[in-house]
């Protein structure tokens, strides 16, 4: 499983959200060190961004991982600056390399 977001980020906070981001997931990462998170910036509208966390192993730690206090403390942080966020929970269907 992977989760996966998508933010559009008031302009002019491209940087400072990349920054808060990767704040509100060290603390993940040190949790779950098997997880690899990525922030990606979109070549075309540098305020649009999409971040992908995995593999995950379950919904359950996923839901988990969502409730904890110092993420979602972290995650609050990134209100002032984000127009939108959407944050989804994908199955792997195929992989390919």
């Amino acid at each position: 499983m992977y989760t996966s977001g998508l933010w559009m980020v008031k302009e002019g906070h491209e940087g400072d959200f990349a920054r808060r981001w990767q704040a509100s997931v060290d603390h993940l990462a040190l949790e779950y060190p098997g997880i690899t998170f990525r922030l990606l910036s979109d070549a075309g509208n540098p305020r649009r961004f999409v971040s992908v966390g995995g593999p995950w192993r379950s919904a359950e730690q996923i839901e988990t991982a969502l409730s904890l206090s110092s993420y979602r403390e972290a995650m609050a942080e990134l209100d002032d600056i984000v127009e939108e966020g959407e944050l989804s929970i994908y199955e792997l269907v195929a992989e390919i390399s």
